[in-house]
């Protein structure tokens, strides 16, 4: 069996262009004797994987982050035979392999790790040995950059708060990542530009884990946001730090897409 591998834990470091604006990524490669025919990339986006799990059940589960479309069909010159069946397996070996995981009793959608993030992959239209082609859909979870940013002053005075969704943490962590430098850069640039400005700093999760834990988890995230204000010059006396969990949902915590709107740091006049 030619067997397909996920290249960069096997230390064999691939980088395949395809069509110019469009390239496979680096862990991957493809079976021999497929040919890229069809390549999409974007820098973030959301995919929705639908799959049925081990247990038979039907699940649809939306991912966000670096997205790739990658269609596969034989080569002219293969004359082979190549069946569905074969094409999920050495997916599927490829992923265990790298001590990933099957998310399907298909064998068609896997999870697992690269560079510390989490890799979602789905393969498609590799049903049978009629098929001469498939597609793979991957996700690489990331946050999305924010560019759109919207006046901290304007905001506060109109509403009395404002939600900041560029301050990013790891799940179940209170260290703030390096990704929230440009949020956390503007509002301190705020609070410098307004002294007499006083705010509470107060953390908000989804209703997903324990509610004691994610109670603690909300003031810690607060709690290191001050920190880093104080950090920057702003005096304590003008900062409170508290969390409110799950309490104060700004949507439904019944899909992702709700979840992450829920995840916030807001700050509060005082």
């Amino acid at each position: 069996m030619r067997n397909l591998t996920i290249a960069i834990l096997l230390m064999v470091p691939l980088m395949i262009w395809a069509q110019d604006d469009c390239k496979e990524p680096s862990y991957l490669n493809k079976i021999e004797g497929f040919d890229l025919t069809s390549c999409k990339y974007s820098e973030f986006n959301e995919f929705e994987f639908s799959y049925y799990g081990h247990n038979g059940k039907y699940i649809s589960m939306k991912k966000g982050g670096i997205y790739y479309r990658l269609k596969y069909d034989k080569s002219e010159t293969d004359q082979r035979t190549v069946s569905g069946i074969y094409i999920r397996q050495n997916y599927l070996n490829a992923v265990l392999k790298v001590k990933g995981e099957n998310l399907s009793q298909d064998n068609d959608m896997f999870k697992f790790k690269h560079d510390n993030k989490n890799i979602y992959m789905q393969i498609q239209y590799a049903v049978d040995a009629n098929e001469q082609g498939y597609i793979v859909h991957i996700i690489e979870e990331t946050d999305m950059t924010q560019e759109v940013v919207i006046s901290i002053k304007d905001a506060i005075t109109k509403d009395g708060k404002i939600p900041l969704y560029g301050i990013f943490f790891d799940t179940d962590k209170s260290v703030i990542k390096p990704e929230s430098d440009k949020e956390l850069t503007t509002l301190v640039t705020y609070l410098k530009e307004n002294p007499t400005v006083n705010i509470y700093v107060v953390g908000h999760t989804d209703n997903t884990g324990d509610f004691a834990h994610n109670m603690k988890l909300s003031k810690d995230r607060a709690a290191a946001v001050v920190s880093y204000l104080v950090s920057k010059g702003i005096s304590q006396s003008r900062l409170n730090a508290d969390g409110v969990g799950p309490l104060c949902p700004v949507t439904t915590n019944k899909d992702e897409e709700g979840r992450k709107k829920n995840r916030r740091v807001e700050i509060v006049l005082k």
